[in-house]
């Protein structure tokens, strides 16, 4: 049981995501990262139930590729494990994806492609996400996640994160 990223791209992909936090105020999240997700591989995030819950992701890979959302947060370049309002004067600010998993769901899986002929027909259990558009637009409001239900929750898996510096081209 849990949330798992898989990657079906030609690249390495480099993952930040959001998970209910209740330590956390005001905003009940926390965000962690770096985790490096290899061509081919899927790789557990959260272990446990995932049903019920709302999840945020962001993805980037040295392409220059980014999987993103309207979420935004700071995240730095070092792994991390932080509440969603922490930040740093380092950091860079990125917009994450939101994800609610049905209730219903005991394991749930992002795969990232990068082609919408790699897609296949949707699922309870699988999301296929493609690579957002180029933009270079700043977010005029900012979105924060509405207050997670308290739900029998699952851990997070902290092992797996690595230290992640954005290309620039």
């Amino acid at each position: 049981m849990g949330l798992n990223f898989r990657n079906s791209t030609n690249a390495a992909i480099f993952v930040v995501f959001a998970y209910p936090d209740f330590s956390c105020s005001p905003v009940n999240y926390s965000k962690t990262g770096w985790y490096r997700v290899n061509p081919g591989q899927t790789v557990q995030l959260w272990s446990g139930y995932a049903g019920g819950n709302t999840f945020f992701y962001y993805a980037e890979d040295d392409f220059g590729r980014e999987w993103r959302g309207s979420y935004f947060t700071q995240v730095p370049e070092n792994a991390f494990n932080w509440c969603w309002d922490t930040g740093c004067t380092t950091c860079r600010s990125v917009g994450l994806r939101r994800i609610a998993v049905s209730p219903f769901v005991f394991d749930y899986t992002i795969n990232f492609v990068t082609s919408s002929s790699q897609r296949k027909p949707a699922s309870s259990t699988l999301r296929m996400t493609l690579p957002s558009k180029a933009t270079q637009e700043k977010p005029i409001l900012r979105r924060v996640p509405a207050k997670p239900k308290r739900l029998k929750q699952g851990k997070i898996l902290l092992q797996k994160r690595i230290a992640h510096k954005k290309r620039t081209k």
